[in-house]
C-alpha cells in the first residue's frame, strides 16, 4: 500500500475529535450540570450513563458488523460515517437545552432519551472511521504514527472545549459562578456541535482518495444478519490477546472515566479553583499532548508496545492517588496557594500524557492483533474488533460516569453547593473514594496488559505469511 499523503493522515486524525466532544461533554460537564444545575441526583444521573452506554453493547458490534459487509462506491467505511456525522453534531444541542420546568423524573428521561440518540449516530460514524484507519497501513510503526496522530489531535480538540469554555462561557455573572447557570450550558452545546460537524464531514471530504486503496466487502459476503454480530463477536474473542487487550483497556477505561468524571467536582469543590485556574489547566493539557505526539512514537521503536501499555497502567494508577492522598494525610499545600496549583498542573500532565499514550499504543496494538486474526481464520474484521474496543471505551466512560454519580451521592454533595461552602466530612469521602476506586483499576489494567503478547518480530513473522498467502492466492 502507498504512503499516506499529508491531507489523508491529518484529515483521518480531525475525524477523532467528534469523539472527544462527546467524551468531554459526558466527561466533564453533563453530569455536573444535571446534577449542580437541573438538581437530578446523582445517581439517577450515572444511571442514565450507564443505561445509554448498554444501548451500545447491541449497537457496536452491529454497526461493526454491518461496515465490514458493506458494498458501495464510497467503500465500506465512509458511507456510514457520512450518514452519521450530522445528526450526531446536532444531538449535542438537545444534551444541553432540556425543556424546561421539567420533573426530576423527566429530566432523568431526557437525558436518557438523547444521550441514547447521540451515542447511536455516533456509533454509525465512530465504528467505520476507527475500522478504517487500521486500514490504512501494514506498518508496524507507522500505525503507530496515525495512531499517535489521531489521538493528539482528538486530545488538542478536547482540551480547547474547556479551556475555551472556562474562559469565555462559564464566566462569573453578578456574584454567581459560572459553572451554575443554565444558559451558559447552551453556548457550550453550540460550541460542541460546531467543532463535531466541522471535523467530522472535513475527515470524511479529506480521507475520499483512500477509497480505492482499502480492502473492500467480499463479493461472496453472506447478507447481513441480526445474528451475525454475535457470530463475530465470538470469533473475535476467541482470540486470546485480543481478549486480554479488551479486558486492559476496559479496567483502564473505568480507572480514568471515573478521573474524567471527577475532576470538574474534584478541581471546584476538592481543591476550590476558579473557572480561570480550571481553564489555565489547558496549558500542562496542551503540553502533554505535545510530548505524547513526540515521544510515543521514539518509545514505540525501542519497547514492544504491550510492555510499554503496562507500564503506563501501573504509572497511572499511582498518579491518580498521590496528590488527593497528599490532602487526606494532610501534607499537600494548603487551598489557593501557588504551590498545590502548580502541583495540580503536574499532576494532570502525567495523567494525560499516560492516557494518550494508552490510546494510542492500545490502537495500534489492536490493528496488529488483527493481522494475527487475518492469519488464523482468513477474515478483515476490522469493524468488528474496533466495535468491541469502542464498546469497551464507551462502555468505560459509562461506568465511570456511574461511580462518579455513586461517589457524588455517597459523600453528600448537595445540589447547588457554592466552592468551600462543602465540609470537610464530605471532601474526604469524595477523595478517597474517587482516587482510591480509580487507583484499584489502573492496577487491574496493569495485571491484563502483563500477559498480551505481540512483539515487533512476531508481527513480522505474521506479515511474511499473510503476504506469501497473497502471492499464493
Amino acid at each position: 500500500m502507498r504512503q499516506l499523503t499529508t491531507l489523508e493522515k491529518w484529515s483521518y486524525a480531525l475525524g477523532n475529535v467528534p469523539y472527544a466532544v462527546k467524551d468531554t461533554a459526558f466527561g466533564t460537564f453533563v453530569v455536573f450540570y444535571y446534577t449542580q444545575v437541573l438538581g437530578l441526583s446523582g445517581t439517577l444521573s450515572g444511571l442514565a450513563m450507564l443505561l445509554a452506554m448498554s444501548w451500545d453493547a447491541v449497537s457496536d458490534p452491529m454497526v461493526g458488523s454491518w461496515s465490514d459487509r458493506v458494498h458501495s462506491r464510497w467503500g465500506r467505511r465512509h458511507l456510514l460515517m457520512a450518514v452519521g456525522t450530522v445528526p450526531t453534531a446536532i444531538l449535542f444541542l438537545f444534551l444541553f437545552n432540556p425543556p424546561p420546568a421539567l420533573s426530576e423524573w423527566q429530566v432523568f428521561a431526557w437525558l436518557l432519551t438523547v444521550s441514547i440518540l447521540l451515542r447511536t449516530f455516533l456509533t454509525l460514524y465512530f465504528i467505520p472511521y476507527q475500522a478504517m484507519g487500521a486500514e490504512m497501513s501494514a506498518d508496524y510503526d507507522e500505525r503507530t504514527s496515525l495512531a499517535t496522530a489521531r489521538v493528539s489531535v482528538a486530545w488538542l480538540g478536547g482540551l480547547s472545549l474547556p479551556a475555551i469554555a472556562y474562559s469565555l462561557i462559564f464566566v462569573a455573572e453578578g456574584g454567581t459562578d459560572g459553572r451554575l447557570v443554565a444558559e451558559n450550558y447552551w453556548h457550550y452545546g453550540v460550541l460542541s456541535t460546531a467543532l463535531a460537524l466541522v471535523t467530522g464531514l472535513l475527515c470524511v471530504w479529506g480521507t475520499r482518495t483512500t477509497i480505492p486503496l482499502l480492502p473492500q466487502a467480499p463479493i461472496q459476503t453472506e447478507p447481513f444478519k441480526l445474528v451475525q454480530p454475535l457470530l463475530d463477536l465470538r470469533g473475535a474473542f476467541d482470540n486470546l490477546n485480543f481478549r486480554r487487550t479488551i479486558g486492559t483497556k476496559l479496567a483502564f477505561g473505568i480507572c480514568a472515566g471515573v478521573y474524567v468524571a471527577m475532576s470538574l467536582y474534584i478541581g471546584t469543590y476538592f481543591w476550590e479553583f476558579t473557572t480561570d485556574q480550571l481553564a489555565g489547566l489547558a496549558l500542562p493539557t496542551l503540553f502533554a499532548t505535545i510530548t505524547a505526539l513526540v515521544v510515543l512514537r521514539r518509545l514505540g521503536r525501542s519497547w514492544d508496545k504491550p510492555r510499554l501499555i503496562s507500564v503506563i497502567c501501573l504509572a497511572f494508577a499511582v498518579n491518580a492517588i498521590w496528590l488527593v492522598g497528599a490532602r487526606l494525610l494532610g501534607i499537600a499545600p494548603d487551598n489557593g496557594t501557588l504551590a498545590l496549583y502548580l502541583l495540580q498542573c503536574i499532576n494532570l500532565y502525567v495523567a494525560v500524557f499516560l492516557v494518550i499514550g494508552l490510546q494510542v499504543l492500545g490502537a495500534s496494538l489492536l490493528a496488529d492483533i488483527l493481522d494475527e486474526q487475518e492469519l488464523d481464520t482468513g477474515l478483515r474484521q476490522e469493524g468488528v474488533f474496533f466495535a468491541a474496543s469502542a464498546f469497551v471505551l464507551k462502555a468505560t466512560t459509562g461506568v465511570g460516569t456511574f461511580l462518579a454519580g455513586i461517589i457524588i451521592d455517597i459523600s453528600g454533595l448537595s445540589s447547588g453547593a457554592a466552592p468551600g461552602s462543602v465540609a470537610e466530612p464530605v471532601l474526604f469521602t469524595m477523595g478517597l473514594t474517587s482516587a482510591g476506586g480509580t487507583a484499584l483499576m489502573g492496577l487491574v489494567a496493569w495485571r491484563y496488559a502483563l500477559k498480551v503478547r505481540m512483539s515487533r518480530d512476531k508481527l513480522a513473522r505474521i506479515r511474511t505469511q499473510l503476504d506469501a498467502r497473497l502471492v499464493t492466492e
